[in-house]
C-alpha cells in the first residue's frame, strides 16, 4: 500500500508508544510496506532514518528494535548491507543495559535475523566476526537470562544462530558455549517446557560444527562422530545410575570419554531418579537433533552403537520390573517412568531410521523385533477392555505405530517382518476391533428386610430401567488411527508378500465395520469409529486391500465399490472426500480399458486359507458374527493358539464361493451389494469369423477369453486350468474345422440333388477334387491365420495393467 510509511511518525511519537506501534507494524507486515516493490526510495530512507535515531537514543532503543524487526525481512539488499553493522552494534547495547531482561526477547530476535542475513555477504560476515560475535556469545551465556524460561528460549535461539552462521569465529569460545549448555541439562524448567528443551537440544547439535572445518571438512566430521559417541556413552552412564539395583540389566562401561556432566547427589532416591530421568530425556533429545539436523559434511553414524543403546533400554518394561524387583518406593518409581524413557529412546530410533534408511536393511530383523517387543508388553488383553475407557500405554503404542510406518516405507518388503508377522498383525488387529460390552438386564426384586413397600414402590422397582455408563467418546481413537495407518502402509509396501490368511482376516474385520456403518449403525456405538480420522483410516486400508492384494486370495473389489459409494454420504466432509479419492484410484480396476485377466485359483488353496486359525482366535469372528449375519450355515472351525482366550467358533466371510441368491437373507452383505461380473472382450480369433449369424456372434461375444474365469454370484467358483498355447491352438483349429465341415457339405448335397440328370462322372470327379483341394487350402490358411491371431492375442495380454 503506497504512502503507508507517512503514518510512521504518528505512531512513533504517540504517547502510548509501544502498544500503538505494535499495531502499526502488524499492518506493515501485511502490506509489505518497507519492501522495494511497495515503498519508494524517499519514504524508505526516511523510515531508516527514524530507526537509526530511535536506536541511538537509550530511551527509545526498544522502539527502534521493534521497527528493525519488520524492516530487516522487507528491505532491499542495498539498504541492508549499508546499515547491517550499525544496526547490530546498536541492538547489542540492549543486552548490555540495565533493562536487558525486559528487552532481551526483542533484541535476541532482531540479532538472530541480522546474523542469518549477513552470513550470505562475505564482507559483512568478516566485519561482524571481528567486532561482534565473541562479545555477543559472552553476553548470551550469562546466567541472568535464566530467570525466565520465555527469555531463555530466545537467548538460546540467538546462540544457535551464532554457532550456525558464524561457526568458525565461535571456535575461540567453544568451551564457554559447551559449559553453558551442559549446565542447563538438569534445569527443572526444561522438564515442563518442551520448546525450551527442543531449543537447547538444537544448540547442542551445533557444537560439532563450531571451529575450523579442516581440510575438506575432516575436522567437522571427526567432531561429529566424537560428539555422537559422547552422547551415547552419557546415556549409558545415566541408565547405569537409574537401574543400578536391577540384576537383569548389566552395567555397560563407556568406551569413549562421556560428556562432563555435573554429578547428581540426592539423599532421597525418588528425587534422584526423577533427576536422572530428566537428564536421560534431555540427552536423547540432543541425540535426535544431532541425527536430524543438516551438517556441512557427511555424517558417519555409529549404527551398531545406537541400536545397542536402544535395545538395552527397550529390553525392560514396567510389567516385568514390577514382578521381579523388590516392592519398595524406588522400584515402583522406576517402573512408573519406564514408558517416558522408552518414548525418548523411540524418538532416537525414529531419527536413525529417517537418516540411515537403506543402511539399516542388514539390521532389519533387529529393528522389527524392537517394535514387536514394545507392542507385546503394552498389550491389554481383550477380555480386560471396556467400552469408552482409555487403555493404558496408548501414547507409547501410537508412537510405535508411527515409527513402524516410517520404517516400512523406508525398507519396503525388506523390513524384516518374516518371523514376527503373526504377532505384529495380532497387535494391529486388536487395536482396530470394536469391543462391545455384554450387559444382561435382570429384574430387580425388593430385598426381604422385614420392611413393607408400597405398591407404587414395588411397581417402580420391577420396571426395567436403562443402565447408564460413563463413556469417553474419544477413547483409544489415536491408537486406532495409527494402527489403521500402519496397516495401510504395510499393505501398500508388502501387500503381495503377506500371507493370504492375514488378508482374509483383515478383510473380514474392515468390511464388517464398514458395512455396519453403511447399514446406518449409530457411530457412538462403534467406538472409536465415531472419530472421522478412524473412518478415514478404514477406507484407506480397504483401498490398499484392493490395490495390493494377495496372489492367493481375491481382493474385496465387489464389496469395496458399494462401501465406498455409501461412504460418499458420510457426515464428515473429509471422510467423503477420501472416499472419492479411493474410488478414483480403483476406477481402472472397476472399469478396465482392456480385457481383464482373472487368473483362476485352485479351490484347494482357498480351502487351506479358510481352515487356518485367525490371529485373534475368535474375537474378530465374534464381531463379524454379531454385526453381519451369515448367509448360509458354514463349517465351524476351532481356532487355537490365541492371545489369551479359550477356543471359540469362527464365522468368516466366505467371499470366493457365495451361495445362490435365493438362500441369502435380506439383511446380509450379498443382498445389499451388487456383485458385478468383470467386463470381458472376445479374443481376436472370435472376431474374425464373418459367416456366423447374429445369435452365434452374440454367444461368442459373451464367451470370456481363454484362461479367464468369471466369478458370478449365482454359482460357486470352479477350479479351472489355464490352457497352454499348444492346447489353445488345437481347440481353435478343431472349432474352425467343425464349422467348415458343417457349412460346406450341406450346400454341396443340395446342389448335386438339384440337377440329378445333368451329372457327368468325369465332371463330377473333377469338381469334387477341385472343391476338396480348395477346402484343404482354406483349412491350411485358416490354421496360419489362427496361429497369428493367437500370438497377437497372447502378446496383447502382456500390455494389460496388473
Amino acid at each position: 500500500m503506497d504512502g503507508l510509511l507517512n503514518l510512521l511518525p504518528l505512531y512513533t511519537d504517540s504517547v502510548e508508544g509501544e502498544h500503538n506501534l505494535g499495531q502499526f507494524l502488524e499492518t506493515c507486515r501485511a502490506h509489505q510496506s518497507f519492501g522495494e516493490l511497495v515503498a519508494n526510495e524517499i519514504d524508505l530512507n526516511h523510515a531508516v532514518g527514524v530507526i537509526n535515531s530511535k536506536l541511538n537514543n537509550p530511551d527509545s532503543r526498544i522502539e527502534g528494535a521493534l521497527l528493525l524487526d519488520v524492516v530487516i525481512t522487507q528491505c532491499g539488499t542495498d539498504t541492508f548491507t549499508s546499515n547491517c553493522v550499525l544496526w547490530t552494534q546498536q541492538v547489542l547495547r540492549l543486552l548490555q543495559g540495565p533493562s536487558k531482561i525486559s528487552v532481551g526477547r526483542t533484541a535476541c530476535k532482531v540479532l538472530g535475523k541480522l546474523l542469518a542475513f549477513s552470513s550470505k555477504f562475505p564482507e559483512l560476515s568478516r566485519q561482524l566476526s571481528t567486532t561482534v560475535i565473541s562479545q555477543l556469545v559472552a553476553l548470551l551465556c550469562e546466567q541472568e537470562f535464566l530467570q525466565k524460561a520465555s527469555i531463555t528460549v530466545h537467548v538460546l535461539e540467538c546462540l544457535k544462530s551464532c554457532m550456525k552462521y558464524y561457526g568458525n569465529p565461535c571456535g575461540t569460545v567453544k568451551g564457554t558455549i559447551e559449559r553453558h549448555l551442559l549446565s542447563l541439562i538438569d534445569w527443572d524448567v526444561m522438564a515442563t517446557d518442551p520448546s525450551l528443551r527442543s531449543t537447547w537440544a538444537a544448540c547442542m547439535a551445533q557444537l560439532p560444527s563450531v571451529g575450523s572445518s579442516g581440510s575438506q571438512g575432516a575436522q567437522h566430521r571427526s567432531n561429529w562422530i566424537e560428539f555422537c559417541l559422547q552422547l551415547v556413552d552419557s546415556i549409558h552412564c545415566t541408565i547405569n545410575g537409574m537401574f543400578r539395583n536391577i540384576e537383569e540389566l548389566k552395567t555397560q562401561e563407556a568406551s569413549s570419554n562421556p560428556l562432563k556432566l555435573p554429578e547428581l547427589k540426592h539423599k532421597n532416591p525418588m528425587v534422584l531418579l526423577h533427576d536422572q530421568q530428566r537428564r536421560f530425556i534431555n540427552l536423547c533429545s540432543a541425540l535426535v537433533f544431532l541425527l536430524n539436523e543438516p551438517f556441512p559434511t557427511i555424517k558417519n553414524v555409529p549404527i551398531d552403537r545406537l541400536l545397542a543403546m536402544i535395545s538395552r533400554l527397550l529390553a525392560l518394561n514396567s510389567k516385568s520390573l514390577s514382578k521381579t524387583a523388590r516392592a519398595n518406593f524406588e522400584q515402583l518409581t522406576l517402573a512408573s517412568i519406564i514408558p517416558d524413557l522408552q518414548s525418548s529412546v523411540l524418538d532416537v530410533l525414529k531419527s536413525l531410521v529417517a537418516v540411515c534408511r537403506s543402511q539399516l536393511l542388514t539390521r532389519a530383523t533387529t529393528v522389527m523385533n524392537l517394535f514387536v517387543q514394545v507392542l507385546q508388553w503394552t498389550f491389554t488383553p481383550l477380555d480386560r477392555r471396556r467400552v469408552g475407557a482409555e487403555r493404558p500405554y496408548g501414547k507409547l503404542r501410537s508412537q510405535v505405530y508411527r515409527i513402524l510406518c516410517l520404517w516400512v516405507a523406508a525398507s519396503r518388503s525388506a523390513c524384516g517382518m518374516g518371523k514376527c508377522v503373526d504377532i505384529l498383525f495380532s497387535q494391529l488387529l486388536s487395536d482396530i476391533l470394536v469391543h462391545r460390552d455384554t450387559v444382561q438386564l435382570l429384574t430387580v426384586n425388593p430385598l426381604s428386610n422385614g420392611k413393607t413397600t408400597t405398591k407404587k414402590g414395588k411397581k417402580k422397582m420391577d420396571t426395567p430401567g436403562v443402565i447408564l455408563q460413563k463413556d469417553d467418546l474419544k477413547a483409544n481413537a489415536d491408537v486406532c488411527q495409527m494402527a489403521l495407518q500402519c496397516l495401510s502402509t504395510i499393505f501398500l509396501c508388502c501387500g503381495p508378500r503377506i500371507k493370504p490368511t492375514i488378508h482374509k482376516e483383515v478383510q473380514e474385520i474392515v468390511l464388517s465395520i464398514l458395512i455396519e456403518i453403511m447399514n446406518g449403525a449409530e457411530l457412538n456405538s462403534l467406538l472409536p469409529y465415531n472419530d472421522p480420522r478412524c473412518r478415514t483410516g478404514l477406507y484407506q486400508v480397504l483401498e490398499k486391500l484392493v490395490l495390493c492384494p494377495s496372489p492367493q486370495w481375491p481382493a474385496p473389489l465387489n464389496y469395496a465399490s458399494a462401501v465406498l459409494n455409501s461412504g460418499l454420504n458420510d457426515p464428515n466432509l473429509e471422510v467423503s472426500t477420501r472416499c472419492i479419492e479411493v474410488l478414483a484410484s480403483i476406477q481402472s480396476i472397476l472399469r478396465p480399458r482392456g480385457p481383464t485377466l482373472n487368473f483362476a485359483m485352485e479351490m484347494k488353496q482357498l480351502r487351506s486359507v479358510q481352515q487356518e486359525a485367525p490371529l485373534l482366535n475368535g474375537w474378530s469372528s465374534k464381531f463379524v458374527e454379531s454385526s453381519l449375519p451369515t448367509s448360509a450355515p458354514s463349517q465351524p472351525a476351532i481356532a487355537a493358539g490365541s492371545i489369551e482366550n479359550p477356543p471359540v467358533v469362527v464365522v468368516s466371510i466366505d467371499q470366493p464361493s457365495t451361495p445362490p441368491r435365493r438362500q441369502i437373507p435380506p439383511n446380509s452383505i450379498d443382498s445389499s451389494i451388487e456383485i458385478r461380473q468383470p467386463e470381458t472382450s472376445p479374443p481376436p480369433s472370435k472376431r474374425l469369423s464373418l459367416t456366423k449369424s447374429n445369435e452365434e456372434q452374440d454367444e461368442d461375444f459373451l464367451t470370456p477369453p481363454m484362461g479367464v474365469t468369471t466369478i458370478s454370484s449365482e454359482s460357486p467358483v470352479k477350479s479351472t486350468r489355464v490352457m497352454t498355447r499348444k492346447e489353445a491352438l488345437q481347440v481353435l483349429v478343431s472349432q474352425s474345422a467343425t464349422k467348415q465341415s458343417a457349412n460346406h457339405p450341406k450346400p454341396k448335397q443340395i446342389k448335386n440333388e438339384a440337377s440329378p440328370t445333368r451329372k457327368r462322372p468325369h465332371e463330377n470327379s473333377k469338381r469334387e477334387s477341385a472343391e476338396e483341394k480348395m477346402e484343404t487350402e482354406n483349412d491350411e490358411n485358416g490354421v496360419d491365420e489362427l496361429d497369428d491371431n493367437l500370438e497377437d492375442m497372447l502378446a496383447s495380454f502382456h500390455d494389460v495393467p496388473a
